[in-house]
Formats: structure tokens, C-alpha cells, sequence
């Protein structure tokens, strides 16, 4: 049944703003011990509540759903989140009902194991045979439309079922008693400095995904589909040695993608030793000569990212 997530009770002002607590009931806050609360309006439809919303399954849902209508840029996909941080991705190759069920089924055993009690989300209308089609427990499934008869189907389970609104996408944080937003952007082409050409949708897809990643994050694509992920660390290295282990020998002529400059060669060199040839990352550091350097020396394609993309 579909819930209707509206209304909400002003309980303060402040320097004249009012502050609107949402008439929403939330199971518990970060942790089972804490509560939560929801400023604002919610702006999804919730059209089936198998179990009552979280803290957690709000904030995961939205990061899937951003990075799947992210994945418009490269012909649409699926996301795959769990904690914030995506489990695997996956563009559609083709046309069609199967391509796109395709694009579920690689998106969800990118990482498997990491995927069940996730959240996915689709660029796409879900149909009755996409649902059909996961094979794994999901905590939460967002969509921009659903057939009907897929809501019926996976009504018989416990997984949420979120269709969003339109609304502009913020990233923020509670900090010192306020709440301090930025923008969150996602523009640009990138642009190819030396090397043999890739393919460019996986050279989009991978600077897409990896905006999704808590930095320093580093992912590795290969053939429409994540393979390794690296990220949420102090040291861009270490990130790269997660995703290029997570990759193993699917490293080898694959691409990866870093949030923001490499500021050592180190990093780059792990992920050149994992057999990655191609790299797209945004250019800044003092040292960019000598890292590009190392790259050609090495014979790698290098595409500059026209902007940074850290997350924290």
C-alpha cells in the first residue's frame, strides 16, 4: 500500500527560519539505540514499507538513487549501495527489457556478497520480470517508475519500494549545532592527454561511479560494469590497492577512475601493476608532471577529469 510521506509540524524558528520536523516515524537513528528525525520534506513516494523506514535506509537510498540517475549520463543503469558506498554498477549495453536485466544482474554480483541487505536503484522503469530477477535480499528499491505489477510481486516481501520526486540533490552534514550544505555536481567531459583512445562510456561510467565512492576513491570498470572499489580512506594508495584487489585479474585491460589527483605515483603504480592501461583522473598537484610522466613512460592512456570529485 502506497504511503503517503507529507505533512509536518513546525517546532522552532531560528534567525527566522522555521524548522519543520517531518510527520514521518523512523524505526531508529544511526544506531538501534537512537532516535530519528527527518527536517524537511521527504521528497519520495513510498509505495510499500515491508519494514518501517530507517535513518540509515533513507540516507543509503538516496545515494543509490543519485548515482543511478548519474548513470543517464552514460545511456542509464543500476547502483547497487550499501553504507552510503556502492557495492558494484552497471550501465545498459543495449536496448531493451533483458539488457536492462542484464544490467541488474552485473550491478548485483559486481560484489555479491557486499550487495545482499543492500539498496538498488535503477535509472529506469521496473518491471514485473526485473523484479523477477534479483536473486538477492535488498533492503530497499528505488526507481523512478514501477509497473504495477512489480509492486504487487515484491509487496509479498519485506523490501521499500521508493519512487522519488524531482527535487535538487545537496551534500551535507550536521556540524556545530547547524546544517551545512554544499552543491553536488556532476559535469564535464573528459579529455584524452595521451595514449590509445578507450572506450569512452566506460570512461564516463567509471568517473561517474567514482563519484559515489567516499574519498580518496579510486574504481575500476571494465565492460559496463564496476569491478573493484576502493574508498573511504586518508590515503589514496590504500584506496587503490582495495580496488585493485577486490578487481584481481579483472584489473587486466580495464580502467579506473580517481576522485581527485594522484599526489604521488605510488597509487597510480599499484593500479598500473594490477594491469589497469587506462586512468582518468582531475589534475592539481604540484607533482602532475612527474606523475603523468610515469603514466606515458609507462604506457597508460591518461584522461583529465574536467572537475574533482571528493565525497566525504
Amino acid at each position: 500500500m502506497e504511503r503517503n510521506v507529507t505533512g509536518y509540524d513546525i517546532i522552532g524558528k531560528c534567525n527566522s527560519i522555521e524548522l519543520k520536523r517531518f510527520d514521518i516515524d523512523l524505526r531508529y537513528g544511526e544506531n538501534s539505540h537512537e532516535s530519528a528525525y527527518v527536517f524537511g520534506e521527504l521528497n519520495f513516494e513510498l509505495l510499500h514499507e515491508g519494514k518501517q523506514l530507517s535513518y540509515n535506509n533513507i540516507l543509503d537510498a538516496e545515494s543509490a538513487w543519485i548515482l543511478a540517475r548519474n548513470l543517464e549520463r552514460v545511456g542509464g543503469g543500476v547502483a547497487v549501495i550499501k553504507h552510503q558506498t556502492p557495492c558494484g554498477a552497471a550501465y545498459i549495453l543495449n536496448d531493451g527489457e533483458e539488457e536492462k536485466i542484464k544490467a541488474i544482474e552485473r550491478a548485483i554480483n559486481a560484489d555479491s556478497e557486499s550487495s545482499y541487505g543492500g539498496i538498488l536503484a535503477t535509472s529506469f522503469k521496473l518491471t514485473l520480470n526485473m523484479a523477477k530477477s534479483i536473486n538477492t535480499y535488498l533492503e530497499v528499491i528505488v526507481a523512478p517508475e514501477f509497473e504495477d505489477e512489480a509492486v504487487a510481486y515484491l509487496s509479498k516481501k519485506k523490501v521499500r519500494l521508493i519512487r522519488p520526486r524531482d527535487y535538487v540533490p545537496y551534500a551535507g552534514r550536521v556540524a556545530f549545532g547547524s546544517i551545512v550544505l554544499s552543491e553536488r555536481k556532476i559535469e564535464g567531459e573528459p579529455e584524452l592527454l595521451f595514449g590509445e583512445e578507450c572506450n569512452i562510456r566506460d570512461v564516463k561510467f567509471a568517473l561517474t561511479v567514482v563519484e559515489a565512492v567516499k574519498s580518496n576513491a579510486i574504481v575500476i570498470v571494465k565492460d559496463g560494469v564496476t569491478v573493484g572499489i576502493g574508498g573511504g580512506q586518508p590515503s589514496r594508495k590504500r584506496s587503490a590497492w582495495i580496488a585493485t584487489t577486490l578487481a584481481g585479474e579483472k584489473a587486466k585491460g580495464a580502467i579506473a577512475a580517481s576522485d581527485a589527483f594522484f599526489p604521488f605515483t605510488d597509487g597510480l603504480e599499484i593500479l598500473i601493476n594490477a594491469g589497469v592501461n587506462c586512468v582518468v583522473a582531475p589534475l592539481g598537484s604540484i607533482r602532475d608532471e612527474e606523475v603523468l610522466s610515469f603514466a606515458k613512460e609507462k604506457g597508460v592512456t591518461f584522461y583529465k577529469s574536467p572537475i574533482r570529485l571528493f565525497r566525504h
